[in-house]
């Protein structure tokens, strides 16, 4: 929901320490681009610093990025569940965004970064981000008419919402392009907080980047963006031109991007994604597509998704021109903003055809994004093509659209034991809890982590899941987060060959490629979890899996959880090191205890037990998972009912509504039957 206030957010950022220097910009377009350019000019000059924009492109720490790059999303998760655990204790009942803005706020502080670029999500007066204290200087970008059943009827209402993140004795940096109405309001609003007014010019702008592809409101930005750095670093001042290698190499993921198709359609010719969601922005890329994709007066093939409630026939009106070829999709559910609803696409059709839309080749074509990049391709031929979704970024239904490579692989780590933390990070026992027959195993849960590294640096299409639940009653702390934190702790993500899965705004840290599936209580829970952790992320089943483990797991592994799942064994890799004292057969070793050789058979009759109960729901397996949830977490295998549904897995409650099963006989999604 959107419930504009700054009380709740004020309750969640108070032990947060803002320890950097913010700069704020509002406006309805373009502060998303001046963010970013700003984002460059502080990277040019060596400066320290994080970035948080909204919405989200496809997951929600991607609007979050420190030092240019996204944050990697485990950061974002250790920071974003200390925010909620501040929620629940206090039960302040904060919004979706307000939790989302308290979490930047945590990594800016938690990396130690020296600037903020902070956008406004909505207004500016009560959004949540307006509760920033060390304001170095604030923006306000173009102002148009959007939200007013929340900022009001007329502009210069709006106005006043948005210059409401001014501060006394704080700069504040106006695009002087604005209309006369909303500058009047601007200033009248300046005096009375106390705050100095700098208007960007573009004549110095236009000179500096004259020669090079700035379209007209680019350059209204780069003024907005160079006059505000100026402003906040004057240390660091340099003339726009030493910036511009920086700013040239960035791109601004779904303004005015050009994408490559051709893993989904097979069209070789590019495509233009843009995110207009006003008439004012609309105008912008009508321009753009006019002067690059209209030449010789051809028609545009269009693929179109929209918000409920945008004055589409506004934008329409600017887009669409006589002979235009409109396919039109639903976007589906958008992560941490459940209020976004999508415009029914057979009244977009309608209303395309209206402004000239050639109605033999409209298409519906429902909520398959797949289909409807596929159709638009097919009636476009050799001919320009646009996509325009706006506010279906984050639907995941679009991640694999949007990734130029999408992942196919999993990698799972299964977890045995808990790092505690250290000085010695991991190389001493000491530092783990283990159980008494683990003595001297430590070294090989190592092994099992560098392993998983390893093969994950050598497959660009793999996703490392690192597996394993709180199974220790001494410490909140899961198996697979305790493994992650082991890998960092040693720099082993730091050798890896490459630099992050491709992605649309920059690559990011090598983390991205990694999940961790915090829930797991056995092996089984391992394998499954890891699936639909990998599911979830990627928006798509994995094609093929390796799984890391001991040695004497293997035939328990894949011919007792794989099988039982429905997982193609064909598709099924194992890696397994065992542990010292035991052998490949899973048998204790001449030099092993007697304590050893006890353990090793009852992993000989757990072999036997799971045999009789592939899916572990009898008694006896299930209490040995009881047992160990120490913490009484109940156990779905999805989040939501709408997760579930999407999913296509059938399930079930078990008997002691605390699990949540597989239902047995039935195809899997991922491509065989459950056992």
């Amino acid at each position: 929901m959107i419930d504009l206030g700054l009380a709740r957010v004020g309750r969640l950022v108070q032990h947060t320490p803002q320890t950097w220097k913010a700069i704020h910009v509002a406006g309805t377009n373009g502060k998303g681009s001046i963010c970013a350019y700003l984002s460059a000019m502080l990277t040019a000059s060596g400066l320290s610093h994080a970035r948080f924009t909204s919405p989200h492109l496809i997951d929600r720490w991607d609007c979050i990025a420190v030092d240019g790059k996204p944050v990697p999303e485990i950061v974002f998760r250790e920071a974003e569940e200390a925010v909620k655990q501040r929620d629940r204790d206090g039960r302040i009942g904060a919004t979706e965004f307000e939790l989302l803005t308290a979490t930047a706020f945590e990594i800016f502080h938690r990396q130690k970064v020296e600037y903020g670029v902070v956008e406004v999500g909505l207004g500016g007066k009560l959004d949540a981000t307006n509760v920033l204290k060390q304001k170095a200087v604030t923006v306000i970008a173009k102002i148009g008419l959007d939200h007013q059943s929340f900022l009001g009827n007329t502009i210069e209402e709006i106005t006043l919402q948005k210059a409401g993140i001014m501060r006394p004795g704080v700069p504040c940096v106006v695009d002087a392009s604005n209309q006369t109405s909303v500058l009047r309001v601007i200033e009248e609003h300046a005096q009375a907080v106390g705050a100095e007014l700098h208007y960007a010019s573009t004549r110095g702008t236009a000179d500096a980047v004259a020669g090079e592809k700035f379209e007209p409101h680019q350059i209204q930005n780069l003024a907005c963006a160079h006059t505000a750095f100026r402003l906040a670093c004057p240390d660091h001042d340099q003339p726009l031109a030493y910036f511009l290698p920086s700013i040239k190499h960035m791109q601004w993921p779904g303004r005015l991007q050009t994408i490559n198709i051709s893993k989904i359609t097979g069209r070789q010719q590019e495509a233009l994604l843009d995110g207009a969601h006003n008439p004012q922005s609309a105008e912008v890329l009508a321009q753009y597509v006019e002067k690059h994709l209209r030449r010789g007066g051809r028609p545009v093939s269009w693929v179109l998704a929209a918000t409920q409630g945008k004055d589409m026939d506004g934008i329409f009106s600017l887009l669409l021109k006589p002979g235009d070829l409109v396919t039109a999709v639903r976007f589906g559910s958008v992560e941490g903003m459940p209020w976004v609803k999508p415009a029914d696409p057979a009244q977009l059709l309608q209303l395309a055809v209206r402004h000239g839309a050639e109605e033999a080749t409209i298409h519906d074509a429902g909520d398959d994004v797949k289909g409807a990049l596929i159709r638009a391709s097919e009636v476009a031929k050799d001919g320009p093509l646009a996509v325009h979704f706006r506010c279906a970024y984050s639907d995941t239904s679009l991640r694999n659209f949007l990734t130029t490579m999408a992942p196919s692989h999993l990698i799972i780590v299964c977890g045995h034991a808990v790092w505690a933390g250290g000085p010695k990070n991991g190389w001493d026992e000491a530092e783990w809890l283990i159980e008494g027959f683990q003595q001297g195993e430590t070294p090989t849960f190592i092994e099992h982590i560098k392993t998983g590294v390893r093969l994950l640096g050598q497959d660009e299409s793999a996703t490392l899941v690192f597996s394993g639940g709180a199974t220790r009653k001494q410490i909140h702390l899961s198996e697979a987060r305790s493994y992650y934190n082991l890998g960092r702790a040693n720099n082993w993500f730091g050798l890896l060959p490459w630099g992050g899965c491709p992605s649309p705004s920059s690559d990011p840290a090598p983390e991205s490629r990694m999940l961790l599936e915090e829930r797991a209580l056995d092996s089984y829970d391992n394998v499954l979890l890891s699936v639909i952790a990998f599911w979830r992320r990627h928006a798509a089943w994995p094609q093929r899996m390796t799984i890391v483990s001991h040695e004497f797991k293997r035939e328990r592994i894949l011919h007792g959880h794989c099988a039982a799942i429905g997982f193609p064994l064909d598709n099924v890799g194992f890696v397994g090191i065992n542990p010292p004292c035991v052998d490949s057969a899973g048998s204790a070793s001449s030099g092993a205890s007697d304590e050893k050789r006890q353990i090793m058979k009852g992993v000989q009759l757990a072999l036997g037990q799971w045999a009789d109960d592939p899916h572990g729901v009898g008694s006896q397996l299930m209490s040995k998972k009881v047992e160990r949830n120490h913490w009484a977490t109940r156990r779905p295998l999805f989040e939501t009912d709408e997760e579930r549904q999407r999913s296509g897995v059938a399930t079930r409650w078990l008997w002691d509504s605390m699990h949540e099963g597989l239902v047995r006989g039935v195809k899997m999604p991922w491509g065989g039957e459950s056992k």
